[in-house]
């Protein structure tokens, strides 16, 4: 199979994990404050880096079903001569959205989980919060107490081959942040 096909494929599935998140999306803009659609969109787009920009043809269907679903409201302003809704949270909104955290948060310990034991990193040789990966822990946690030496070596070479991995990750976010920052500063003289 082509790069392209599997570029194409993985578009497809990124932009349906993105539809899954923009209720989600919408709340946590909310939480900070009232706000209506356009800015909406704004607020998602900046606040994800630009990651999700969601249309006002995928961003309002959203909007109905979470009013219908009373996790939020809105109310009608003039602005001129066109009605412009103001949508808010609700105190239902609020609970749902401290729910909604607490299971991506979860799916994501989950998923980083099944990518590690791809990866061939199981639970014994990493510290036990992925977090700690960044900390002193990495170099010397419970884990590697009473293993040999051998162990010892193999465990702390998955893990520099872990972050390692995430450091060119990071360095091709910070490639593509770069060429953002360009993009904006040249089109905003």
């Amino acid at each position: 199979m082509s790069q392209e096909k599997i570029d194409k494929i993985a578009d497809a599935i990124e932009q349906s994990m993105k539809k899954g998140h923009i209720s989600t999306l919408i709340l946590l803009a909310l939480e900070k404050g009232p706000s209506h659609g356009y800015n909406l969109m704004q607020v998602i787009s900046d606040g994800t880096y630009g990651v999700w920009n969601p249309t006002a043809s995928s961003l309002y269907p959203h909007l109905a079903s979470l009013t219908e679903k009373g996790l939020i409201k809105f109310t009608s302003e003039m602005d001129g001569k066109r009605e412009r809704k103001v949508y808010e949270i609700t105190p239902k909104g609020r609970r749902t959205l401290k729910k909604l955290i607490e299971k991506q948060q979860n799916m994501r310990k989950s998923l980083l989980s099944m990518i590690l034991s791809t990866m061939g990193i199981t639970d014994d040789t990493i510290p036990n919060e992925f977090e700690n990966l960044f900390g002193p822990d990495i170099i010397d946690d419970q884990s590697l107490i009473d293993k040999s030496t051998e162990d010892k070596l193999e465990i702390l070479k998955k893990r520099k081959a872990v972050l390692s991995s995430i450091i060119e990750k990071l360095h091709n976010v910070v490639g593509e942040i770069d060429l953002r920052i360009q993009d904006l500063e040249r089109s905003n003289p």
